[in-house]
C-alpha cells in the first residue's frame, strides 16, 4: 500500500477528522466490492494518521470489517499524537459482550479510545455496561452517537452509504453530513463509490457529472432518502463550501483510487488548517 500523504508529519497535529465509510448498492455497478471500501479506510486513515492527526469513526465492532482496519492502522504508530477514536452508540454498546469491548480498548492501546454514547447524548463508561438501560428509540440513540461525532470533530470524510437498510431515521452518511456542517465543521465527500456520498456530490455540485450511469446512485429517489437530503441542502445552502482546486474537487467526486482519495483529502485537510491559522 502507497504512503498518501505529501504533507508534512505535525500538518494535522491537534486536528480530528470524522470517516464516515460504508459499502453501497452501487459498488458491482461501477466494479467496485467492499474491499474496495476497506482500502478508502486504510489509505485515509494512514493519510491523517501520517500528518499527526486523529480519526473518529461512529460505527460497529461486529463484523470487524472497518474496525480491523484502524485497528491495524493505529498499531503502525507506536508513538507521537495519532489517534483512532471508535465511537459507539448505545444500541451497539449494549449488543456488544464486555470482552469484545475490553479487547477493542487493549488493541488501540495508548494511541487510541473506544468511547460509548448514551440515547440521550451522554458519554457512558464501561462500567455502564452492567446497568439497567432505559427504554429508547434505537433510531435516537443512533443520531445522538451522530451528533456527539460532529460536535467532536473539526471535519468530515463520507465515502459510499446505504441508501436503503440503513439505522436511524435517515440515511446515517447524509445524517452525518448535515450534522457536521450544523457543527461548522468541514466536508470532505469522495462520491465515486456510489451511495449516499454520491447523492451528497451531486447535490452539493448541483448538477450530475458525466461518468455516472443512468439512475445512479440506486434508491436515490426513495422518498425518506429525498427528505434527509433536502434537509442537508438546506444546510448546506447556508454553510461555506471547502476551497478546493477543480483538480482536487474532480478526483473526489469521481475517484475509484483509495491512494488519491486519501492524498487529495489530507492535502486539503493541511491546506484549509494553514488558511485558518
Amino acid at each position: 500500500m502507497n504512503e498518501p500523504t505529501l504533507i508534512p508529519r505535525d500538518a494535522l497535529a491537534g486536528r480530528r477528522v470524522g470517516l464516515s465509510v460504508s459499502q453501497s448498492a452501487d459498488l458491482e455497478t461501477l466494479g467496485l466490492s467492499e474491499r474496495h471500501c476497506r482500502l478508502v479506510v486504510a489509505e485515509v486513515t494512514r493519510a491523517i494518521l501520517l500528518a499527526g492527526g486523529t480519526v473518529v469513526y461512529g460505527g460497529r465492532l461486529k463484523p470487524e470489517g472497518y474496525t480491523r482496519v484502524l485497528l491495524d492502522e493505529i498499531q503502525r504508530f507506536k508513538e507521537g499524537a495519532a489517534s483512532v477514536e471508535i465511537v459507539l452508540a448505545e444500541p451497539e454498546f449494549q449488543a456488544t459482550s464486555a470482552e469484545v469491548l475490553d479487547e477493542t480498548m487493549q488493541r488501540l492501546g495508548t494511541l487510541g479510545a473506544l468511547r460509548f454514547v448514551s440515547h440521550d447524548g451522554q458519554e457512558l463508561s464501561l462500567r455502564d455496561k452492567s446497568r439497567q438501560a432505559d427504554e429508547y428509540d434505537a433510531a435516537d440513540a443512533y443520531t445522538s452517537m451522530r451528533k456527539f461525532v460532529a460536535r467532536n470533530t473539526d471535519a468530515r470524510v463520507v465515502v459510499g452509504g446505504q441508501l436503503a437498510g440503513y439505522k436511524g431515521r435517515e440515511p446515517g452518511i447524509i445524517e452525518e453530513a448535515r450534522l457536521s456542517l450544523e457543527a461548522g465543521a468541514e466536508l470532505y465527500i469522495a462520491g465515486g463509490y456510489g451511495g449516499a456520498a454520491a447523492l451528497l456530490a451531486i447535490a452539493a455540485r448541483g448538477s450530475t457529472p458525466n461518468w455516472m450511469p443512468q439512475g445512479f446512485p440506486r434508491h436515490a429517489e426513495d422518498a425518506d432518502v429525498q427528505r434527509a437530503l433536502e434537509r442537508f441542502l438546506a444546510v448546506n445552502a447556508t454553510t461555506s463550501r471547502v476551497a478546493l482546486s477543480e483538480t482536487d474537487a474532480r478526483v473526489l467526486e469521481a475517484s475509484h483510487r483509495p491512494a488519491d482519495i486519501a492524498t487529495t483529502v489530507a492535502r486539503a485537510l493541511a491546506a484549509d488548517r494553514s488558511a485558518s491559522e
